[in-house]
């Protein structure tokens, strides 16, 4: 059991909210400093910053079924697992190649949401100057490669359990929030520009992207078409 849930660091809370339940997220959770959207695939959950997280980070994260038994099959395919206790439960770190370290938690069980937009999906990005190691990574954690660039710096993996993540080559390790659609990005636009946000509509050569102001502050938000034009691109059996 594996699913996408990265955790935003932000101070802008009710921003993030706003502009998630436009997406067609479902709020599950909603504490002091922590709140968690579900979507059809994938979670978002959003934290308030800590001394070890300034506001506008991204941290990536995982939900497992089975810590003790994703920590074995990790290190069996060659990653080392770090288990530990912190505030919120029993952790597993995992620090990549590239020096990104991430997280896998027990899963939060609950119903999957019906209010969902069923073609609305959570795409972690994982920024690396070392695409290859990062990817090896993913593949010891479970994440299932689809669809790759031919240069090799671009791997979108699926989790069997709900959301997307994806090696993209850059200069520096961290982790970027996205997410994908698998359906009319024209009428998610509207959406969003009917709820009072700034989105913009743009063609790329692998499809159209919808764009929004990062609400911390960051890089615009990438919203992207599911990719049918393959030019330059593969899938992965």
């Amino acid at each position: 059991m594996l699913r996408v849930a990265p955790i935003q660091f932000t101070e802008k809370p009710d921003e993030w909210a706003l502009l998630l339940e436009a997406l067609g997220l479902v709020r599950a959770v909603h504490a002091d400093g922590w709140q968690e959207f579900d979507s059809a695939s994938g979670r978002f959950r959003l934290h308030a910053p800590d001394s070890r997280h300034a506001a506008g980070t991204l941290r990536l994260a995982f939900e497992v079924g089975d810590l003790d038994e994703f920590s074995r099959r990790t290190r069996e395919a060659g990653t080392a697992v770090v288990l530990s206790e912190e505030g919120h439960g029993r952790t597993a770190t995992i620090t990549g190649p590239d020096g990104l370290v991430f997280i896998a938690t027990v899963e939060a069980t609950r119903p999957a949401p019906e209010s969902a937009d069923p073609a609305l999906r959570v795409l972690a990005l994982w920024m690396t100057p070392d695409p290859e190691g990062s990817a090896a990574t993913l593949r010891a954690i479970g994440a299932r490669p689809e669809i790759a660039s031919d240069t090799g710096g671009w791997v979108q993996f699926r989790a069997k359990n709900g959301g997307l993540v994806a090696t993209h080559a850059g200069t520096s390790a961290h982790a970027v929030p996205s997410f994908q659609y698998d359906g009319d990005i024209q009428h998610l636009h509207q959406r969003l520009l009917a709820a009072g946000l700034a989105a913009g509509l743009i063609d790329e050569s692998y499809g159209r992207t919808v764009r929004l102001a990062h609400p911390d502050g960051g890089e615009d938000l990438w919203i992207n078409e599911v990719q049918r034009d393959l030019y330059g691109y593969h899938r992965v059996d």
